[in-house]
């Protein structure tokens, strides 16, 4: 949108499929200050061929449509992320029905996940169901970090600057709507375990199986410096949390651009034998009138398929 958003996204089918079954949707607006929200979203669609996308972009366009009608009165709201919040989960809901219509006059079984982000005056919301990710890496920057600051009652925000001393963190936001994740929970295996269970794809929740759902919610603040990694199964069953935090460091260090990091995870994903599809999206609100540029190094390998 303009300088004060800095994104990347990527996807792909992976070495294994035919046809790439995710989608995703970006969108942005302003309230009457000018102050800026930002929402996106990953859906990872399922049923096989031609019917999971057939989800995956019923339930994206149905956001998109959403976004479109009701954005402008959300805005108008107190407490704005809480009302958003809200809403999708309403939304939500909408897209589940929709999907079990067109099962049962298809009938053809399909169904997605759908990981939402929304971004706004330092604060963050997330609505999640299934198994796709969102991730806020914190800390990047260890020196001086601009942070936001509740000023008034009537949400008036203002920038400092703070010197903070912090390790770089990857908090996963989300929880995973999965088997394995509920074992993990119940002491019955442990994370490694898990990423490499026979069980690990099997889901308790997503739209268009079940008639009833409960998305799961989140919300918080975010930093100027913060980096949200939102993304498929197909990215992070290759890899451990720890790993992908590593990864962000490093490439954060030497690219600086999101898109590039997003193209080179991608790349490597692939490299790494992804079984499934990809789809990764970066997301950083920086919020101050100048930044310097990082000068795009190329120093890691081009990876891929020949």
């Amino acid at each position: 949108m303009n300088n004060n958003w800095h994104t990347g996204i990527a996807t792909h089918q992976g070495t294994k499929k035919e046809r790439n079954e995710d989608s995703f949707l970006t969108r942005f607006s302003k309230d009457t200050k000018d102050n800026e929200i930002a929402m996106f979203v990953v859906a990872d669609g399922m049923g096989g061929y031609q019917v999971g996308d057939t989800a995956s972009c019923l339930a994206i366009e149905t956001l998109d449509k959403w976004w479109n009608k009701r954005i402008g009165r959300i805005l108008k709201k107190k407490n704005v992320i809480e009302q958003f919040v809200k809403e999708a989960e309403k939304v939500l809901s909408k897209i589940n029905k929709a999907i079990i219509t067109v099962s049962n006059h298809t009938g053809k079984k399909m169904g997605t996940t759908v990981t939402l982000l929304v971004m706004y005056m330092g604060h963050y919301g997330v609505i999640h169901i299934g198994d796709s990710r969102v991730y806020q890496m914190k800390g990047l920057n260890q020196e001086l970090v601009p942070y936001l600051q509740q000023v008034s009652e009537d949400m008036l925000y203002h920038q400092q600057t703070q010197i903070l001393e912090m390790e770089p963190e990857l908090l996963q936001l989300t929880e995973d709507h999965s088997w394995v994740e509920k074992q993990v929970k119940k002491g019955n295996l442990s994370r490694e375990e898990a990423r490499n269970h026979p069980k690990r794809n099997v889901l308790l929740q997503c739209l268009g199986i079940e008639k009833q759902i409960e998305p799961y919610t989140k919300t918080g603040k975010y930093h100027t410096d913060d980096i949200f990694l939102l993304c498929s199964d197909g990215f992070y069953s290759l890899f451990p949390n720890e790993e992908i935090k590593n990864m962000l460091l490093s490439l954060e260090k030497e690219y600086g651009n999101l898109q590039s990091i997003c193209d080179y995870l991608i790349n490597f994903s692939n490299f790494s034998n992804a079984h499934d599809n990809i789809t990764l999206m970066l997301v950083r609100h920086v919020r101050v009138e100048h930044v310097q540029s990082k000068r795009s190094k190329t120093w890691l390998p081009i990876l891929g398929n020949n």
